[in-house]
Formats: structure tokens, sequence, C-alpha cells
């Protein structure tokens, strides 16, 4: 089962207002751009995946590069709702374990963008390498992140388990989609919820 299939999007042969027909247009090439990747996807594909015309889709985005654009948006603020969760637990390991399953949930959300952000890391890079309002979010991003994790408030065991939490979460959602794609969302965030249970454990400052 492709990566595309875990949350499809629906396709009709009504004429949408030109609002809902611009949001289907990025739903759909973020479900292209997480099966085959950006360069493997052509506006082509979105227009036959929609069942409309290349002209149609242009009528929306003028080139690929725009509707890849509005994804890292997208994603964007996808990792800022996550980031901040994060921030606002502080150097809590208490509030941290209540944070943590909130960010399972706006990853298990939010499934294929966290994809298309990991598999076209690179292309993505270079497309924006010079797009001022791509990189002030993702410094901001980083630094937020960065200050948090370097606070030396923040106990060192915290840190080692927060971290290796993080990475455990992520890593089968993202890097190892592939692999649990056929696992329902409610059992996979079971799976995640004891990750959790076993790194954090009672977590307590030494």
């Amino acid at each position: 089962m492709p990566i595309g299939k875990l949350y499809p999007v629906a396709v009709t042969s009504a004429n949408p207002t030109p609002e809902p027909m611009r949001e289907r247009i990025v739903d759909v090439a973020v479900e292209l751009f997480a099966r085959q990747g950006y360069q493997g996807t052509s506006l082509r594909h979105i227009a036959e995946r929609l069942g409309v015309s290349k002209a149609a889709v242009y009528h929306h985005f003028h080139a690929k590069d725009d509707i890849a654009r509005t994804v890292i948006g997208r994603a964007l603020d996808v990792l800022t709702e996550a980031s901040d969760r994060l921030v606002v637990a502080g150097t809590d390991p208490g509030a941290w374990q209540r944070a943590l399953p909130q960010i399972i949930d706006i990853a298990l959300r939010h499934r294929q963008m966290l994809v298309v952000l990991e598999r076209n890391e690179d292309v993505f890079h270079t497309l924006f390498a010079n797009d001022p309002e791509v990189g002030t979010r993702l410094a901001a991003q980083n630094t937020k992140l960065s200050a948090l994790f370097a606070d030396p408030a923040l106990d060192p065991q915290v840190r080692v388990r927060l971290g290796s939490t993080l990475g455990a979460i992520f890593g089968p959602l993202v890097m190892l989609s592939d692999h649990y794609q056929d696992l329902p969302a409610d059992q996979l965030r079971e799976q995640l919820m004891e990750v959790i249970r076993v790194l954090l454990g009672d977590l307590r400052p030494s």
C-alpha cells in the first residue's frame, strides 16, 4: 500500500469553488510528493490525480515550485505547532510527559506532511535556500529547540532521555514509514505511547 493511501484525497467530478480547488491541489501534491518524491511528480500527475486539466492547476499555481512553497508553509505550521508544545513544557519532566502524547497526535495527523519534508529535504533546501520567509521560519524553529535542549536548567539525564524519545517517535512515522504504513493510526499511537512509557518511565531530575 503506498504512503499516499494512508490519507486518501477524495476526488469528485463536481466543479469546486476556487479556494477548495486550491486546497485539493495541495492535498494531492502532498500525497504524490510523499509517495513518489517532488522530482518524480509533475503538474500533469497532479492534474490526473484530481481528474482535471493541467490548465485548471495552472489557474491556481503557475509552477510546481509554487505548490511546493505552499506545502513547505503547511509543513512549517506543523513543526511550529509541535515545537511550541515542547517550548511550553520547558525543562519540567512532568510537563514533557504530558506534552509528548500531544506531539504524537500532531505527528499522526500530519504524517504525510512529515514524510514529504524528510524525503524531499535536499530538493526543498535547494529550491528555497534564498527564500527569506522559509529561511526565517526554519531558523526560528531551530533556535527555539536548540535553546531548550541547551538550557542548563534541563537535567542531563532528562535531556538524553527526551531526545531519545523524540527520535523514537519520529523515526517510525517519518524515516521508516514504509515499514509501518499498513499499521492503523490508533495501533501506531498505542505503540508510540508505550515507547514514551519505557523510555521516560517515572522521569524525575537526578
